[in-house]
This record gives structure tokens, C-alpha cells and sequence, in this order.
């Protein structure tokens, strides 16, 4: 997070830039906008009808029950307010005696058109216009219509409301008058399906004998004589059992005297035979006196004779009766049982053939039963439908029109606070994919950690020298240490003197290689700075100019380089006739001389080794300036021979990857890195200015000084 607050801070100036340009870019762009007014007319839609007729179900239902059946409402009626069929009803009215389509529509603008074309034209214009929404947790849905002519918005947004009302209740008409329609000739059709139903119920039960007396009613009928019949069946066959062994006993007694026979016990003659039983003992006992008295040839006694052999003849008549009782007593009860099982059959035959009737009854019934209900229901809706079609309640009511148009566009604060937001997202996103893109080094612990080395310190920018590639120029940037040694460049070059001699602390340090990356990263000038403040604290300090392919170092210092470093290797001069003094007390300079054809096998002599060996003993410091690391090898074949490198980059333009490639370099031959010089840096940028006052001086402002040459 810290770091991306330092990005910001960095390109502030950007950020402010592009937040500047945007809001001027979103207030020029709302001006030349042209104004768009818009009015609202609000409508209260509920999700049911008016119940008219009481807790009755109305015949045509607009709305629904539940809270998502009624969103699923609201979402229809919002899509028909805003639809070209309703859009197209409204045009067609007039506002002010002139129809709505000739203001949106003129035909002095479209003379190709049709009135029709026109039309539909303008309907899909005043449907571009409008727009609706319902209230949030309520009823009210706001039909909202916009036009550069706010007095026209207000019109069209009423106007719209009340087409809206109007087909709404052409839409219950049309819906309980097709329901009316539909409902008579559904119940023509029942009507005639419950008389065929009936017709055929009555004719089954002609068929059938059921029409006086229900199946039902028949077949308890039944029931109740088969019950009866039973019982007496089972009567008759006791009853002829019983008669039967009667019979049979008096059978076995047929033949025994009459006198003595008891079948007239088992016949109903009982009683009289009795009777004439007694009469012939007491007419016997007569004879028998008669017999005795007068003899038996007497007409007393014949007269008693036959009057006994008559009762005695009816005794046996008695007997021969009694036995016919029996036997006929005995067939009727056995004829008796026959019938009572016949009809018992019978009756047991009709209960079974009444039992598929009653199927086929109970299907006609129910569905005569189906047909009447459908019959009475379908009278029922047809009522309420003719009723409804009557109803003129319907479930719109007109809530608020509009009386006035307002301003929604444009909008200049809601349009520079989009701007602000988009530009600031755009100034980040820029800043951020500047900083992303710039590969340059923005921190000392990025220095570092690419070098594995120490920031010795940060040269600034010289602002009082101009930029430029002119010899003069040149030189009064390279002296500018020396003739202004007051200066926060001078200050910042005597710190980085300072942390060099505590770097080499614990060894010698009397030759160092300064060298860059890149070319024209100053890479001289910083060897210069360097070399002025050495010998300004006193010490004797030799500055070499070892890049034999563009040597620099004396056109600064003003010396002939026709004899110098080249010279010496060679061994065609002596110490004295190259090395140069300068203005700069105890600063010299050996020039590179005539410059070789090969300045890497040169440099890399045994007889450079020894030359730079004798130079050790004549001064306290050696700087050599050599050619940039990542060019040539001249700087990485010198730093195996010096006591230590010093890499110099330029703040703004050294890239992270060649500050590294070049630590790399010399690491991988054992060169003793030093640290890193930052030179150029801007010390009015916050990216810069910590590392200026950690590493550099204190002072506020350059002053100027007098020359010590």
C-alpha cells in the first residue's frame, strides 16, 4: 500500500492533470448538450379488480395473489405503459386541437409519409420518450416522458396515463363480453348434454319397470321377499318333514282293527271317532243284552245287529279318511315346499339381474348429477358476466398528473462528479501503467537490492548550468563542484566522499573505476565532482581517462590529450611529460592519448599494471574513468585491476535491468563494488527528495562561490 501511495505522490502532477482535463472535457461536453426535460404522471395499479359483488370470484380477474404472482403484475403493466400499442392510442389524440402525431411526426418534416406511416412514426417516438416504474414497496407506478419541450413532456405523460386507464377498462369490457360469449355456448352445449343425460336415465328405467318405483326401492322389494321367502321354505319343509313321518306312521299302522288303531290319533278326526267309538261299544253291549234276552234271530236283535255293523262300517270309514287326510296333508306340504323354493329361485334370479342394472344406473345418475352441476355453474358465471360486463369499477385509478417538466439532462454537477470519478480512475490507471512501463530506479533500496550494494549518495540536477552537448556547456557542469563548493551539489559530493572512505575503511582504497551502464548517464561529470572533492580535502587525486574510444576528461579540464595514458603504456613518454596539472588544486588529469585501435588488449597489458603501479606511489587517489560497462569491456578488464568500482546512474533515465546486467558483470569476474552514485536527480520531486536529505546535504538553496583555481 505504501508503495502505491509513493507512485501517486510521484505523478501527482499527471493525476491533477488528467482529473483537470476531464472535468473540463465533461463541462464543455454538458454545454453544448441540449436540455432534456422530463414529467412524471403517476398511476395506482392494484393486483385485483374491486370486488363488486361481494366475496363472489369476478368473472375477469386482472391480478393475482401472491407477492412474486403480483411483481410478475406490475412487470406486465410497466411493459404496457411503455408499449407501442398503448404509445400509438395516444398519439392519435389531439392536445390544443392538434393531433399528438403532427407534433411528433410533422409532415412538413416527413412529406413522404402517410398519415398511417406517421402514426405508427410517432408512436414509436413517443415510445422512445417514455419510460415507467413502479414505487418502490407500493402501488404507484410513475409513467415518465421526456422532450426537449418540457410543456409537451407534461402533456404526453398525462395523455399516456389516461390511455392507459381507458384500455384498461376496454380490456375488462372486451374480457367479460368474450366471457359471455363463450359461457352461452357452453352452456347451450350443457343443456343439450344433460337433456340426452335424462333421456337416457328415463328410458333405462322404462326399460327396466323403475319408473314408479326407484332401482332402489326395487331392490329392497326384492330383498325383503326373499328374506320372507326363506323363512317360509323353511317352514314348508319342516312342515312336510313332520307330515311325512305322520304318514309314514300311519302306513305301518294300515290293516290293525279299527277299534284299536291309533291313526285316528294322527288325523284331525280324533275327537269324533271317539265319539262313534263309544256309540258302537254302547250299541255292542246292546246286541250283546239283545242277544241274550230275545236271541239272535229276533228283530230286536237283527235291528241292534245292523245298527251295530253300521257304526262299526263308519268307524272303518273314519279310519280310511284318516289315512287319505294324512297322505294329502302330507303332498300339500311337499307341493307347498316346491313352490316356496321356486319362487325363492326366482326372486334370487331377479337380485342378481338387478345388480349390473345398478351399475349402469348409478353411472346414469352421476352423470345426470356431472351435467346438472356443470348446467347450474355455467348459469351461474353467465349471470355474473353479463353483470360484469356492466361493472365499469376496474383496478387503475389516476393518482397525481403531472404539472410541470423538470431538467434531467444534462446534468452538469452529476456529470462533473462522473468525471471526476472516471478521471481519477483513468489519472490512476495512467499513473500506475507509467510507472509500471518506467523501468527506470525510483528508490535507493531498489538500487540495492539490484547491486547488492550500497546508495553512497545522490548528485542533484544542476539547474543554474544549461542542458547541452556544447564543450562549454560541458565544462561548466563538470566544474560546477568546484566553482560553486557551497552549492547541494557540492555539499551532497563531500557526503559521498565521506561514505567512500567508510566503505574502504578496513582497506586500501587508492584506485577506484567509476563507470556507468549506459553512455551519457555522467558517468565523467560524477568522476570530476568526485575528483574535485577528494583533492579538496586535501589529498593528491589522479583522474585517468581510460575511455580510449570517447575520451572527455580533457576538454573539461582543458588539456592537450595528443600525449597521455597510451603514451605511457607504450612507453614513448615519461610520468611527466602526460600527467596535467588543472585549476583545481591537487587534482590532475592523464589524458588517454592517441586512442588505439584495440583499448581492451591494451588496457589489459602487463605494462598498464605496472604504469598504474607506479601511479599508486605518487598519489593518494586514482580515478579511472572508463567506458560504460554495458558497451565494451574495458570497465570490467579495470576493475580487476583497481581496488574498487563505483557504478554511476542517472536518476530518470538508468534502467533497473542495466543497473543490474552491469553488477552482474563485475561480480562475475570478483570486482569490488563500492556502491552507486545517483547523479541528476531532481531534488524537487518527492520520488528524490528523502534520499537527497538522507544522502546529500541540508542546505535550502545553491550560493554561489568564488573560484579556488
Amino acid at each position: 500500500m505504501l508503495r502505491y501511495l509513493a507512485v501517486l505522490r510521484r505523478r501527482y502532477r499527471l493525476l491533477l492533470a488528467v482529473l483537470v482535463a476531464g472535468v473540463t472535457l465533461s463541462v464543455l461536453y454538458t454545454m453544448r448538450q441540449p436540455k432534456i426535460y422530463a414529467a412524471t404522471s403517476t398511476v395506482v395499479v392494484n393486483p385485483q379488480a374491486p370486488r363488486v359483488f361481494g366475496d363472489n370470484q369476478d368473472v375477469i380477474e386482472l391480478g393475482a395473489g401472491s407477492y412474486w404472482s403480483n411483481q410478475e403484475y406490475y412487470n406486465t403493466q410497466v411493459n404496457i405503459m411503455t408499449g407501442f400499442p398503448l404509445a400509438r392510442s395516444t398519439v392519435v389524440k389531439e392536445i390544443g386541437g392538434v393531433p399528438i402525431f403532427e407534433k411528433l411526426a410533422p409532415a412538413a418534416q416527413y412529406p413522404r409519409l402517410s398519415e398511417k406511416e406517421r402514426i405508427d412514426l410517432a408512436a414509436e417516438v413517443l415510445k422512445g420518450m417514455t419510460s415507467a416504474a413502479q414505487a418502490r414497496e407500493s402501488r404507484v407506478v410513475g409513467v415518465t416522458v421526456t422532450s426537449m419541450d418540457p410543456e409537451l413532456a407534461k402533456q404526453l405523460a398525462n395523455e399516456q396515463v389516461k390511455s392507459y386507464i381507458a384500455a384498461t377498462l376496454a380490456k375488462r369490457t372486451r374480457g367479460a363480453d368474450k366471457s359471455s360469449k363463450f359461457l352461452s355456448t357452453e352452456l347451450d352445449a350443457a343443456e343439450r348434454t344433460l337433456g340426452e343425460t335424462e333421456q337416457q336415465l328415463y328410458k333405462f328405467k322404462d326399460e327396466h319397470d323403475i319408473i314408479s318405483v326407484s332401482l332402489e326401492d326395487r331392490q329392497n322389494i326384492v330383498a325383503n321377499d326373499i328374506q320372507r321367502y326363506s323363512a317360509a321354505l323353511g317352514d314348508a319343509k319342516v312342515k312336510r318333514i313332520e307330515l311325512g313321518e305322520l304318514r309314514k306312521r300311519a302306513l305301518a299302522l294300515k290293516g290293525e282293527e279299527v277299534l284299536e288303531s291309533p291313526v285316528f290319533a294322527l288325523a284331525s278326526n280324533a275327537a269324533s271317532v271317539e265319539a262313534l267309538k263309544a256309540s258302537y261299544l254302547t250299541e255292542k253291549q246292546r246286541l250283546l243284552e239283545l242277544e241274550g234276552d230275545f236271541g239272535p234271530k229276533s228283530s230286536k236283535h237283527v235291528q241292534q245287529q245292523k245298527k251295530v255293523d253300521d257304526l262299526y262300517a263308519q268307524l272303518q270309514g273314519e279310519s280310511r279318511r284318516a289315512m287319505r287326510e294324512l297322505e294329502e296333508r302330507y303332498q300339500a306340504a311337499t307341493g307347498a315346499e316346491v313352490a316356496f323354493g321356486n319362487e325363492l329361485t326366482r326372486l334370487k334370479k331377479e337380485a342378481l339381474a338387478l345388480g349390473p342394472l345398478q351399475v349402469e344406473y348409478n353411472r346414469l345418475l352421476r352423470q345426470q348429477k356431472v351435467d346438472e352441476d356443470n348446467y347450474k355453474r355455467l348459469l351461474g358465471r353467465l349471470h355474473s358476466s353479463d353483470q360484469e360486463s356492466r361493472n365499469e369499477q376496474i383496478n387503475v385509478d389516476e393518482h397525481e398528473a403531472a404539472r410541470a417538466a423538470f431538467l434531467v439532462s444534462p446534468r452538469l454537477k452529476v456529470n462533473i462528479a462522473i468525471a471526476v470519478m472516471l478521471s481519477l480512475l483513468a489519472g490512476i490507471g495512467l499513473v500506475f501503467l507509467l510507472d509500471y512501463l518506467d523501468r527506470t530506479i525510483k528508490s535507493a533500496e531498489e538500487i540495492e537490492q539490484l547491486v547488492r550494494a550500497p546508495l553512497l549518495g545522490v548528485i542533484p540536477v544542476v539547474a543554474e548550468v544549461p542542458n547541452g552537448d556544447d564543450p562549454k556547456s560541458q565544462k561548466a557542469r563538470d566544474l560546477y563542484v568546484f566553482t560553486n563548493p557551497t552549492s547541494r551539489a557540492a555539499e551532497c559530493c563531500r557526503s559521498i566522499r565521506t561514505n567512500i572512505l567508510f566503505s574502504a575503511a578496513d582497506r586500501q582504497m587508492k584506485t577506484i573505476t567509476v563507470s556507468s551502464p549506459r553512455p551519457r548517464e555522467g558517468k565523467t561529470t560524477s568522476t570530476i565532482y568526485m575528483g574535485t572533492t577528494m583533492a579538496q580535502s586535501g589529498q593528491r587525486v589522479l583522474l585517468i581517462d581510460t575511455d580510449l574510444r570517447r575520451p572527455r576528461l580533457h576538454k573539461s579540464l582543458e588539456v592537450s590529450k595528443a600525449r597521455g595514458l597510451t603514451n605511457l603504456i607504450l612507453g614513448d613518454a615519461s610520468m611527466d611529460d602526460v600527467i596535467k596539472t588543472t585549476d583545481i588544486p591537487n587534482l590532475y588529469v592523464l589524458p588517454c592519448g592517441p586512442q588505439p585501435p584495440n583499448p581492451a588488449e591494451l588496457l589489459m597489458t602487463d605494462r598498464f599494471k605496472e604504469v598504474l603501479k607506479a601511479l599508486e606511489s605518487r598519489f593518494d587517489r586514482i580515478l579511472l574513468d572508463s567506458p560504460p560497462v554495458l558497451a565494451v569491456t574495458d570497465a570490467v578488464v579495470l576493475s580487476r585491476i583497481s581496488d574498487g568500482v563505483m557504478l554511476i546512474a542517472q536518476a530518470g533515465k538508468t534502467q533497473r535491468e542495466d543497473i543490474a546486467a552491469a553488477a552482474r558483470q563485475f561480480r562475475d569476474v570478483d570486482a569490488s563494488i563500492l556502491g552507486v552514485i545517483l547523479n541528476d536527480m531532481d531534488i524537487s520531486q518527492r520520488r528524490y527528495g528523502y534520499y537527497y536529505y538522507y544522502y546529500g546535504g541540508y542546505e535550502s538553496a545553491p550560493q554561489p562561490a568564488k573560484s579556488e583555481a
